[in-house]
């Protein structure tokens, strides 16, 4: 059975419509396959090497299962779930870009061609509104459901953190256009201090980047006029009866309110000095 479907990205910004309406016909194609694109070579993706010599089963484009669990921030999801939200009129669908890497992996001080996730292709209202290089998507795993270990390193790789379970909150704030409260709540545990730095510094510090992260991507989205972290779907979903679809759509930076960020910190034993 196949389990992934790769596109070119000439076919994500010009023919989802007829892609779509392919899968749908083709009995051979099930929707629960994971969903990909890229700028490069079809067939070099395709048999990308990996690891201590396990089967191309094990690479990410077949088996990218455990990248999710990890909580890697660009979002890994099924064509069922892709489909699910393609026809909706608020938010967005990011399709994970791969490219070959060739510099940055190495077995045996030999070199090696693995596929990795470098950003995603962004769709919204069934447009595609551009490639976002997953830097700027740093916002996403404050937002994901999935994630439930986070790591994080502060003060030069000196201090660092792993973030369980972040819980996060969309308050909708009434207004001619909507506006929202983001709120992000977790435990962290501090794995590693190598200059003793105070869990009082060290928490104003990781708070202050969290918010800084959600910042990027919603300047991102503006840039793009794309809601990257899905936020109009709360309103769309819930107070549709306030605004109209078009206003829903007109969030920007300035959209959010006010971002609360509040991290508890707990000192693991075996923690590094």
């Amino acid at each position: 059975m196949l389990n992934p479907i790769l596109l070119s990205e000439n076919l994500i910004k010009e023919q989802m419509k007829s892609v779509i309406e392919f899968i749908g016909q083709n009995s051979l194609l099930r929707y629960n396959i994971w969903l990909f694109g890229t700028e490069q070579d079809i067939k070099q993706i395709l048999t990308s090497e990996s690891f201590f010599n396990f089967p191309s089963l094990y690479t990410i484009i077949h088996n990218p299962k455990t990248l999710t669990e990890n909580n890697f921030f660009i979002p890994i999801e099924k064509y069922n779930k892709f489909i699910s939200t393609y026809s909706q009129p608020v938010g967005t669908q990011i399709i994970p870009s791969l490219e070959m890497n060739k510099t940055h992996y190495s077995e045996d001080e030999e070199k090696k061609n693995i596929a990795v996730v470098t950003g995603g292709f962004v769709i919204s209202q069934k447009q595609y509104k551009g490639w976002v290089n997953k830097k700027d998507l740093v916002g996403l795993k404050w937002f994901s459901k999935k994630a439930t270990n986070i790591p994080l390193s502060l003060f030069e790789e000196k201090v660092s953190v792993i973030i369980q379970k972040p819980k996060k909150t969309i308050e909708v704030v009434n207004g001619y256009k909507p506006s929202y409260h983001l709120i992000v709540k977790a435990n962290a545990v501090l794995i590693q201090n190598e200059e003793d730095i105070s869990i009082d510094k060290i928490k104003k510090v990781l708070e202050k980047k969290i918010k800084r992260e959600i910042l990027k991507t919603m300047e991102k989205s503006e840039e793009i006029n794309a809601d990257l972290l899905n936020i109009s779907e709360k309103t769309y979903r819930y107070h549709l009866k306030k605004w109209d679809v078009s206003a829903i759509n007109s969030i920007d930076k300035e959209s959010i309110e006010h971002i609360e960020v509040k991290i508890h910190i707990e000192q693991n034993i075996n923690y590094k000095h």
